[in-house]
């Protein structure tokens, strides 16, 4: 994946400037700066979901996407919550969520699951449809220290195993660290990257 970005702006205000990232399969980096100053936005750039700015965006990888929100099908059990989107059997399905340490919890409604057991879910459903690239969006915000710190290690053994490569949006330098990403620092006004 390589973006080559002239700009972004909303209504005529700059968000982001001038940058260029190329990130492959197995590489893991960590976008970082303050609240506000674009993470979120480039990530959505990368992700494929905005694509009114200027530059170019390439590559034919597949990527899964894990945002703040679990983002999951509050009408349908854990198990169908994989199936649906990503098209793997059941069977598949339950040995993530057995890899996530959601065993016994494959008929449950999302509403029935705590946040952290959600973030798992949404977890597993990433990984179940084979990324070439995993994007996240602050996917630990909010989680207690040990919650956080249990979900860092689960993403990192899940990123050893499947080769897939990392894109995480955070304000957190040791979840960068935690996880072997590679820091970029977003700074300015508009943002691009700046040396760390």
């Amino acid at each position: 994946m390589r973006l080559d970005l002239a700009g972004k702006s909303f209504a005529d205000r700059p968000v982001l400037g001038a940058l260029n990232l190329a990130i492959q399969r197995g590489q893991r980096v960590a976008i970082l700066g303050p609240s506000g100053i674009g993470k979120s936005t480039l990530l959505r750039i990368l992700a494929g979901l905005d694509r009114d700015f200027h530059g170019q965006l390439q590559g034919g990888e597949k990527l899964a996407l894990v945002f703040q929100e679990p983002v999951l099908l509050p009408w349908r059990q854990a198990v169908a919550n994989i199936t649906l989107p990503t098209g793997c059997d059941q069977a598949q399905a339950r040995a993530l969520l057995a890899d996530v340490g959601l065993a016994g919890h494959e008929d449950k409604f999302p509403r029935q699951l705590s946040l952290g057991q959600q973030r798992r879910l949404s977890l597993a459903r990433a990984f179940a449809a084979s990324p070439d690239i995993l994007l996240m969006d602050e996917p630990f915000a909010s989680l207690d220290p040990d919650t956080a710190g249990r979900m860092l290690d689960l993403t990192a053994r899940l990123l050893d195993r499947s080769g897939a490569g990392l894109i995480l949006v955070t304000h957190d330098a040791a979840e960068a660290a935690r996880l072997g990403a590679a820091p970029i620092r977003l700074a300015g006004n508009p943002a691009a990257v700046v040396p760390w």
